[in-house]
């Protein structure tokens, strides 16, 4: 990691850096500019002024306008600690109230005094009592962090002691946060004292590898493994043993490679903590700033970390936390119980991995990637800087490794780049549009459906059930302003649930017996996700699934089914307006009342906006139920660890679903226009692009004219949209500058191969290795190899020629007697014009045509036959267009039969069995994406013809288009 310089100083010069901070924390002389480095005997002596830099932001300009709300509430918390420090042995406290029996209160003790410290260390930190103190170098203040070091030792954090209750605060909580204040104050500190802290340390932390749960220890993972090697590390530089630095070291690459199961990261960009539950945004974060910690502390000394896996982190800045991160904040699909701490929200978090990228710069193996992590972390600072200034929430090292960042022009701020991202492995997706940002949250075999333990996140039981959050760039507050303690937990947008009641907790960390949970996505582009919905005691099921496009989220649901009697509801919004809660909401045109406690159901014939959130369409139609609700709660309902009891209130504006108390295979769809005005959803509405294909629970597909993408989920092998599929899988696909783009996945995970037939067809432009193409035109056969796969998708491009379209419906018809009898299920078409009754018949094809977004060059009807009649051997048949297209065939009869139209052309049959064809051109180039009808007769008196129709296995009718250049 050596080819990086760090943006304010080199490698040479931040050890002389850490040399002089040495010199100003030891009394040692200190070194002029260009001067060599400590010595080797002092390595251990420079890497805890180095880590005294990390933590405090090295030597600041206290007077910097930059620093000034961080110093303040360094200031004033420190100066709150300090007066209310009241060391009590017979009640065995620091603090009044923090007993240190109790685990939890220890590490708040700990985590106390190491805030004391960081102000002693700071410059500028002083008093805000009046006092006219200054923290910074204060001897008594130093005294007090000694004292109270001294005093959690005696008492509670020492050698003698045993664990109790939550391993955590004993080996990870307690001993960073002791370990980080001894190094602020390490001058201050006696051999003997240090001795004492770094053997307690020893005799809880012995080998960070390993974890303790009870009395058996068990080996550490992902983000716990991390925190004990920090915990090791900086322990062995307090002690001035690098034995124990080189322990901490060799742990550390366990963490590095990609695991594919349980704890850490993924190569798909997932990250797991507690074995099933998506936590980037917490642990994972946490995972990313300890090693960018350690990589920086570490670099260039005796320690250096060369494993090569490490690498790894700085490519998860791009895969696993870019996705997650947008305009500073985190978004919460990936916080876990996170999201129900009133201290923790997700622009904290955002703030917390934007420091961790900042740091990842200082180490990243190349200037060009330093550059690119700086680069991001200037345009999430900037664009959340009006709802949550960073310099607000950011620490004092973090404003320190960000203001170089943001006062140098020549570093870019770099966008929110449009697209789409699944995470196989985490069950999760997230999608990008022009403003507004849209995430899923689901759950599976592999996947818990939500956590709660410690008391937190009480009622999470439906965030994994397919929940969908939507962030806007004009209301970025709406998931941070109480939404968690106000939200009605069992109406969680994009979910469907049984709303039977839930215990606090029900349900926490179990798996549903589900497989087919995920999607297929091109090129970062487009996707579709889709989820077998299995839902927590209760027997309800149903299949779900959303298809991500350019402006555009489709959610469809079907096979809904089951329950326990109580309602079930399809959450299509539910959003938090606040605390004024205004926005006007409209339906099919008409402004609803704005009353606080209105609910209404209301018969949608096609749209309805919420003003300033955007638009929703029900295509066909839905009844609606709709309401605004003021929703109170407090912090402590859904965490009672740490939840204050001040009760909150805040306006919602809900639309719902309902499917009754006992659903029966029910279904829905709706598609959401984030940040549509009410002119421009009228308008989409009056013009849809989306047509959905299918909607079952064999098959969900949809067709957008917008981007190109017909997509769809076969939860069982079927048809759909031009789409032919030999096992369950996902296939997503796109049309678009002569190019035809095709993605497939197994989300279930079960089939190795499975055989895509496309109804288009094309050259092979490029296509990934586990893809072998039977055919690419004039339709398109591909055999895919999924196993190994984890769910990610494979990929082909083909030029876009041709289109092979089978019939969705075919029949004949015969006057006289049979003028009434139907033939659509024969396995032959019949055409004749006699002049007798009862002997003419003509025949009918109905074709789909959804499965090409274009444009044609030409259309070719293609069927198979011969002359068989008595009264010779060659005939003229003419294929007619015929305007009426909702005939079926299992309808169809010579009395019901539509009125034939003009002559299209025509061709001769003979009795040689062969294919006749029949230019349909001008019919179905007019008609082009619906549905299409053609008939077969003869013009003249003739004889009579037979044609395979499509019940037949062999030759069946076919129409084939080619496709018009672009």
């Amino acid at each position: 990691m050596h080819e990086n310089t760090a943006m304010t100083f080199g490698r040479r010069g931040f050890l002389t850096a850490a040399a002089v901070a040495l010199g100003a924390l030891t009394g040692a002389v200190q070194l002029g500019p260009g001067a060599a480095p400590a010595r080797a005997e002092d390595a251990e002596a420079v890497l805890r002024a180095l880590w005294a830099d990390i933590l405090t932001g090295g030597s600041i300009d206290p007077t910097d306008d930059a620093y000034a709300s961080a110093l303040s509430s360094l200031s004033t918390t420190a100066t709150d600690l300090w007066n209310s420090l009241s060391a009590d042995a017979s009640a065995g406290a620091l603090w009044p109230g923090l007993t240190l029996t109790a685990p939890a209160n220890m590490t708040t003790s700990c985590k106390r005094l190491a805030t004391m410290a960081t102000a002693y260390a700071t410059p500028g930190a002083t008093a805000t009592d009046g006092s006219g103190r200054t923290l910074h170098g204060d001897p008594e203040l130093g005294a007090a962090i000694v004292s109270g070091l001294d005093f959690l030792h005696a008492q509670v954090y020492n050698a003698d002691t045993a664990e109790s209750g939550n391993w955590w605060e004993w080996e990870i909580g307690s001993p960073s946060a002791l370990v980080n204040a001894a190094v602020l104050v390490y001058p201050l500190l006696s051999s003997a004292q240090t001795a004492d802290l770094v053997a307690a340390v020893d005799h809880f932390v012995p080998d960070p590898t390993l974890n303790k749960y009870g009395t058996a220890r068990s080996t550490s993972t992902g983000a716990n493994r991390v925190d004990l090697c920090q915990v090791v590390a900086v322990r062995g530089i307090l002690g001035g043993d690098g034995e124990r630095i080189a322990t901490a070291v060799s742990a550390l690459s366990d963490v590095f490679p990609y695991v594919t199961s349980g704890d850490g990261l993924y190569a798909d960009g997932s990250f797991v903590q507690h074995t099933y539950i998506p936590y980037t945004g917490t642990y994972g974060m946490v995972l990313l700033r300890g090693l960018a910690a350690l990589f920086q502390l570490l670099d260039g000394s005796d320690w250096e970390i060369t494993d090569t896996a490490a690498t790894h982190v700085h490519t998860s800045v791009d895969t696993a936390f870019r996705p997650w991160t947008w305009n500073g904040l985190c978004m919460d699909a990936v916080r876990g119980r996170a999201v129900s701490r009133v201290a923790e929200t997700d622009f904290s978090d955002g703030t917390l991995v934007i420091e961790s990228v900042l740091r990842a710069a200082e180490s990243a193996p190349t200037t060009a990637q330093a550059d690119h992590f700086r680069s991001l972390a200037k345009g999430w600072i900037t664009r959340g800087e009006d709802y949550a200034p960073f310099a607000d929430t950011a620490s004092i090292a973090g404003i320190a490794m960000a203001q170089p960042v943001l006062d140098d022009s020549s570093i870019s701020a770099a966008g929110e780049p449009a697209g789409h991202l699944q995470f196989p492995s985490m069950d999760r997706a997230v999608h990008r549009g022009d403003g507004w940002a849209y995430a899923l949250s689901l759950s599976s075999a592999r996947v818990a459906r939500y956590e709660s333990i410690n008391g937190e996140n009480l009622h999470g039981w439906h965030t994994g059930d397919g929940m969908g959050y939507l962030y806007l760039a004009s209301d970025p507050g709406h998931w941070t302003d109480g939404y968690w303690p106000t939200a009605d937990p069992y109406r969680l947008p994009g979910t469907t649930v049984d709303t039977l009641a839930l215990a606090d907790a029900a349900g926490t960390g179990t798996r549903s017996a589900a497989t087919w949970v995920g999607g297929a996505s091109l090129s970062g582009t487009y996707g579709c996700v889709g989820m077998d919905f299995r839902q927590y005691g209760s027997t309800l099921t149903a299949k779900k699934s959303w298809f991500l496009l350019d402006d555009s989220v489709v959610c469809l649901g079907a096979g809904i089914s089951g329950g326990s009697g109580a309602e079930v509801v399809t959450t299509v919004e539910n959003r938090n307006l606040h605390e004024d809660g205004g926005n006007t909401l409209t339906a099919d045109g008409t402004a609803q009342p704005a009353t606080a406690g209105w609910a209404s159901t209301l018969q949608v014939d096609s749209w309805v906006h919420l003003e300033g959130v955007g638009g929703y369409l029900f295509p066909g139609g839905a009844t609606v139920e709709a309401a605004r609700t003021t929703r109170t709660g407090a912090w402590s309902d859904i965490n009672t660890l740490s939840g204050p009891t001040d009760t909150l209130s805040r306006q919602y504006v809900s639309l719902c679903l309902s499917h009754g108390t006992a659903p029966a295979s029910d279904a829905y769809a709706y598609v959401l226009l984030p940040g549509f005005t009410k002119a421009r959803t009228a308008a989409r509405a009056a013009a849809p692009t989306v047509t959905v294909l299918a909607n079952s629970s064999a098959v969900q597909a949809v067709r957008d004219t917008a981007s190109g993408v017909i997509a769809a989920n076969f939860f069982a092998a079927g048809s759909a949209g031009g789409i032919t599929v030999s096992a369950p899988c996902a296939v997503i696909t796109r049309q678009a500058q002569g190019r035809l783009a095709v993605g497939v996945s197994d989300p279930s995970r079960t089939a190795s191969t499975v055989t895509v037939q496309l109804a288009l067809g094309g050259d092979l432009v490029s296509a990934d290795d586990t893809i072998t193409v039977i055919r690419s035109a004039p339709d398109t056969v591909l055999v895919v190899d999924l196993s190994g796969a984890a769910g990610a998708t494979r990929e082909a491009t083909f030029t876009l020629t041709s289109a092979v379209l089978a019939p969705v419906g075919d029949a004949y018809v015969r006057d006289g007697a049979y003028a009434a009898t139907g033939y659509g299920s024969a396995t032959t078409l019949v055409v004749k014009n006699a002049s007798g009754s009862g002997y003419s018949r003509q025949s009918y094809l109905a074709f789909d045509t959804s499965p090409l977004i274009g444009a044609i060059s030409a259309a070719t009807l293609s069927v198979y036959g011969y002359v068989s009649d008595s009264g010779g051997d060659t005939t003229s048949i003419a294929a007619f267009g015929v305007a009426e297209t909702d005939w079926t065939e299992s309808t169809l009869t010579w009395n019901t039969k539509p009125a034939l139209g003009a002559v299209l052309s025509s061709t001769v049959a003979t009795t040689t069995r062969s294919t006749l064809r029949f230019d349909v051109t001008s019919q179905v180039g007019p008609a082009l994406g619906g549905r299409v009808s053609l008939a077969l007769a003869e013009q003249a008196a003739g004889l009579a013809v037979i044609l395979n129709s499509r019940e037949n296995t062999v030759n069946p009718p076919m129409l084939l288009l080619t496709v018009a250049a672009e």
